[in-house]
């Protein structure tokens, strides 16, 4: 009789992938998006993450509904990437100049479940107690491997998610010295006006990132409140870049905060078997209002 499943939180980290067009303004279907992640799977492409580490898709699964893909699933695995060298025997306290690793073969491998949702262009990945990694190896592994796999017309921006409520220790300091402001634009995700203006100025101008320095006035804070570029920048960059701030505390010290020490760990409730569909439900809710 096999065990009944008990419900439980599931927490998981969030990427946003975004494939561009350099010919055009247009943001690209989701169909394209199954395509590269398709043929980063296929190809079975292992790039980069830290620098001892790669990453590869080991499986993939569709999950369809009315001839849609609603979300890709499987597992991503990371490991330890040696290059066949020179190995030194400690037996003989010498180079083995013969030893030679079997091709294909990488030590401390570790796996973990992803759900990938193309509609909204979001990898997400499990948290668990062996797989632990934070996500901006995975950002830099995907950076390199689906700027391999996609057209020669397309690149891939690749941004972790940040948690909002850095944003909101950065407004609530009563003195903001200092703001980097360094993002890129969306993929038409929900968010709040001054965000899509932000976005819609970077896309028009065809820029490909945008980097802001602001710097306060002698003995005043910046009022980030009163600026709708800095206010709909410093929004955009949660999903589509990183904001460093230096600010003064309450007790008057000055410290810097990194929105990139701060990645959003969200989480989902239910049955194991249900930790895709919970996901996919959660991403498109949170970024595409539901739909």
């Amino acid at each position: 009789m096999s065990k009944k499943q008990k419900e439980k939180e599931f927490y998981f980290y969030v990427i946003n992938i975004k494939l561009r067009d350099k010919e055009s303004k247009k943001d690209l279907e989701h169909t394209d998006y199954t395509r590269i992640f398709k043929s980063l799977f296929n190809n079975r492409v292992h790039k980069r993450s830290s620098n001892t580490k790669h990453c590869i898709i080991k499986n993939l699964f569709e999950e369809i509904e009315n001839d849609e893909v609603l979300y890709l699933s499987g597992l991503i695995a990371q490991f330890t990437y040696i290059e066949n060298e020179k190995w030194f025997n400690v037996k003989s306290m010498d180079i083995d100049e013969e030893f030679a690793a079997p091709e294909g073969l990488f030590p401390d491998a570790k796996m973990t479940e992803y759900v990938f949702i193309p509609k909204a262009h979001r990898f997400c990945y499990k948290i668990t107690s062996e797989f632990q990694t934070n996500p901006y190896p995975i950002k830099n592994f995907f950076e390199k491997a689906l700027n391999e796999v996609c057209k020669s017309n397309e690149y891939v921006q690749v941004d972790v998610e940040t948690d909002a409520s850095t944003i909101e220790m950065i407004l609530a300091s009563p003195v903001i010295k200092k703001l980097i402001i360094d993002i890129n634009y969306s993929n038409f995700d929900s968010g709040n006006v001054l965000k899509r203006f932000v976005d819609d100025d970077v896309r028009q101008s065809n820029t490909s990132k945008l980097k802001i320095e602001a710097t306060q006035k002698p003995g005043v804070s910046i009022d980030v409140k009163e600026s709708k570029i800095l206010s709909g920048a410093i929004s955009s960059s949660l999903s589509n870049g990183e904001t460093q701030a230096r600010v003064i505390d309450e007790k008057g010290k000055t410290h810097t905060i990194n929105t990139s020490d701060f990645p959003l760990k969200d989480h989902v409730f239910g049955f194991p078997s249900r930790f895709n569909a919970l996901v996919h439900n959660k991403i498109m809710e949170m970024f595409r209002n539901g739909n």
